[in-house]
């Protein structure tokens, strides 16, 4: 038995050994062919097995254990024509050089959002932008809304850092209680329950490419994108099997972990492609309140957040394929307050997202369906002593649940005219309650809101494409329903003077939103056009349904508010001076009705002033914003752009209310002057970006009494691999260590600094 064993083992060495001899290492470099520099990270596939990889800081790679045969390299890189090589392995170790041409400089991008089918962004009216997956891995960006601070005329708040409990993004000089609408592949973040998302949900790291759409959407995608739509795009691998883990540490005790494993796999001719990715974070912070006003209960602010997700698609064939994608994301987040209790005040967010989608095709219509389903259970912890001393203690437990379906179908009829058409079907649901634990008082308060909506786009051209028309219409209805407020032995901390029950009655509202758009070829290299379109808002959960004491005063739920609308009329030109260079402009006019502000009742309750908002005010903008980008080569980029928005309150009705006339006011929290300049550079030694941004000077509160100053931040970040498989980063924000008052009169965190290292396969 021993010999046969022995025997048997031999044989067996002896087959690997022979097999280990059939295989072969394929080794080679990818290299610019005009000038012979390395290209570091193009991806290099071997189409018949399906193998890819990226090239070290040499510009080499290297795949091992290949049987001998024909095979054929593809190699891509931006701003380069992918490159085809076909090459017969035959000895142990085998070499290849690929030497790849550059193409145009790339600026004519591919853009969906804005029409809901692929266009290239010049052939479009209007002035869209889109961040690519390169761009968005060379920002010195610590949460995915700092991505947008390079976008012209995109307002991003985030004044506390990775400390902030959320950020706001506003577009086209409206304020944070207006409309931007937040797609995530897709379909949308915002909240029925107060309109806003949770940026840190989504990490900059899964984020393949994100296209922004400038001034009212609504005629596509209905409310919340009276200002704009951005919509952001996550990763999907072609590779049978990929990822990275990171780790980071930086300022203020920050410390965290990131995983991303991909896989793309053929299976019988079919496509099955999945992910899962998770993330953790946790940071000391600090303190928010100015030295000058600091007490023994102003204490560090800190974060703690994690989230894990996981995604599966298959394709049945090149026409039809389904994706579903689920995650679930939990943080906590100090205010900055403690008096007795070990964690102080916070904020605690949990959320369960659900994403369907389904893209087809019948006959020559293209369909895509989406579902979506989004539950957040909102906490937020408070204690604090009043200016007579006494110590309160109070909770909020508050649920929202939005959740509906998009379908849209696109047609070809006739050589140069495609039509879209869809409906939406949405609901939203709030439930909040208010418990004060050192006194009696609770608060209940729920409602809901549905959502129908019917939409036609029609797309034509015209004089060999010279001349483009797109045209919309849609048309929006609305109910809100099952509203009602329960307050239970209240005392003073809730205002109210005795218990209440009461239902709300069912409304309904409505808005059609058309829009017309019109470009011309001037000559190739100029592009000029015009656009008119209609956008809306629809009230926020929270103004139907609650009464309760806010910084302001006693506000009072306002069950018959109806939507705000904004029309913009613009004219814009788009350019390409000389091969290298691109420069946009443009000018608009934007006219808001029934916008949504505070007015008073003439009553007080609890020494505060008792208010409730109304549709009263009218307002207009007056804006311009210009970009310009040139391509020194194509891994040298300098980019810039200038945004100036004249937003004033045209008209306060005060009619049956009382409260200031703030006609003729700046709208609060709108900077009049916004800049930003960046410079892209990626070489074989360190890749380098450098990024200003600068905010100008804005009031804080409608009555234009107060002025919050302007900044200018400075950030840069540093990154190589430092081997073809580990990758090294330094990110610094606020280089200059520019501590600004935001306009809650909380201090910025100053100069931030985070070291990533990554292990990628």
């Amino acid at each position: 038995m021993l010999v046969k064993k022995f025997i048997h083992t031999l044989l067996l060495s002896i087959a690997i050994s022979i097999s280990s001899l059939a295989q072969s290492n394929l080794t080679g470099t990818v290299t610019d062919a005009e000038n012979g520099n390395p290209l570091i990270g193009a991806n290099v596939v071997i189409k018949e097995l399906q193998r890819g990889i990226s090239t070290n800081p040499e510009g080499k790679f290297e795949f091992e254990n290949i049987e001998p045969g024909d095979y054929i390299l593809i190699a891509s890189f931006i701003g380069y024509h992918n490159k085809k090589v076909k090459l017969r392995i035959e000895d142990e170790n085998s070499q290849v050089e690929i030497k790849m041409i550059p193409s145009a400089v790339e600026m004519e991008r591919v853009i969906i959002t804005a029409t809901k089918t692929e266009r290239k962004i010049e052939d479009l009216p209007g002035q869209n932008e889109v961040l690519e997956k390169e761009e968005i891995e060379s920002f010195p960006a610590t949460s995915s809304d700092y991505l947008l601070q390079g976008i012209a005329n995109v307002n991003v708040n985030r004044s506390w850092g990775i400390f902030s409990k959320n950020a706001s993004v506003t577009m086209r000089g409206l304020d944070a209680a207006q409309g931007v609408l937040i797609l995530y592949n897709g379909v949308p973040l915002n909240k029925t329950a107060g309109g806003a998302i949770n940026w840190h949900m989504i990490s900059p790291d899964r984020i393949e490419r994100i296209e922004v759409i400038k001034g009212p959407g609504s005629a596509l995608y209905g409310n919340n994108a009276m200002g704009g739509v951005i919509n952001i795009i996550t990763k999907k691998s072609d590779q049978p099997i990929s990822g990275d883990v990171r780790f980071m540490g930086g300022s203020y005790a920050t410390l965290g972990g990131k995983f991303d494993l991909e896989g793309n796999q053929k299976i019988k001719g079919k496509n099955l492609y999945w992910g899962l990715s998770g993330f953790y974070r946790q940071g000391d912070g600090y303190v928010i309140e100015p030295k000058d006003v600091r007490d023994s209960t102003d204490v560090e602010v800190y974060l703690r957040e994690n989230k894990v997700g996981a995604s599966l698609g298959y394709e049945f064939n090149d026409k039809n394929k389904i994706e579903v994608e689920y995650s679930y994301y939990d943080d906590k987040r100090g205010d900055g307050r403690q008096v007795y209790l070990d964690d102080g005040g916070y904020v605690k967010y949990t959320t369960n997202f659900v994403r369907t989608k389904y893209n087809g095709e019948l006959g020559k219509i293209k369909i895509e369906v989406d579902g979506y389903l989004q539950h957040e259970n909102y906490y937020q912890f408070s204690e604090s002593v009043n200016q007579d001393g006494n110590y309160r203690i109070s909770k909020r437990d508050q649920v929202s649940l939005d959740y509906g379906i998009w379908a849209n179908a696109t047609g070809k009829f006739g050589k140069k005219n495609w039509l879209t058409f869809g409906f939406d079907l949405k609901q939203g649901y709030m439930d909040a309650s208010e418990i004060y634990i050192t006194s009696t008082d609770t608060l209940d308060r729920d409602g809901k809101v549905q959502f129908y909506a019917a939409y036609l786009q029609d797309e034509q051209r015209f004089f060999n494409d010279k001349l483009k028309i797109i045209a919309g219409l849609r048309f929006d209805y609305a109910r809100f329903y099952d509203g009602s407020i329960y307050v239970a032995t209240p005392t003073s901390n809730t205002g109210f003077e005795e218990p209440v029950s009461e239902t709300y009655g069912t409304s309904n509202w409505t808005a059609l939103s058309p829009k017309l758009a019109i470009q011309y070829e001037i000559i190739p290299e100029i592009k000029s056009y015009v656009s008119a379109s209609s956008g809306f808002m629809p009230p926020k959960l929270d103004d139907l349904i609650s009464t309760r004491k806010v910084s302001t005063g006693f506000k009072k739920a306002n069950p018959d508010l109806q939507p705000q609308t904004l029309t913009n009329y613009e004219l814009g030109f788009n350019t390409r001076p000389f091969k290298k260079a691109q420069f946009k402009i443009a000018g608009y006019y934007s006219i808001g009705k029934d916008f949504h502000y505070f007015v008073e009742t003439g009553r007080e309750v609890d020494g505060r002033r008792e208010i409730f908002r109304d549709n009263i005010a009218k307002i207009d903008i007056i804006g311009t914003e210009l970009f310009f980008q040139y391509n020194f080569t194509n891994n040298l980029i300098f980019k810039t752009n200038y945004t100036y928005n004249h937003s004033t309150i045209k008209e306060f009705d005060l009619s049956g209310s009382e409260g200031d006339d703030i006609t003729g006011n700046k709208i609060a929290e709108v900077p009049p002057h916004q800049a930003f300049a960046g410079v892209f550079w990626n070489n074989k030694f360190i890749n380098s970006t450098f990024v200003a941004n600068y905010v100008g000077e804005m009031y804080e509160n409608e009555e234009n009494t107060i002025m919050v100053e302007d900044y200018l931040t400075v950030d840069i970040r540093l990154s190589r691999m430092l081997t073809r498989k580990i990758f090294f980063a330094l990110d610094i924000q606020n280089i200059f260590d520019n501590v600004y008052i935001d306009k809650k009169e909380r201090l910025s965190p100053g100069r931030f600094i985070l070291v990533e290292l990554a292990y990628k396969f």
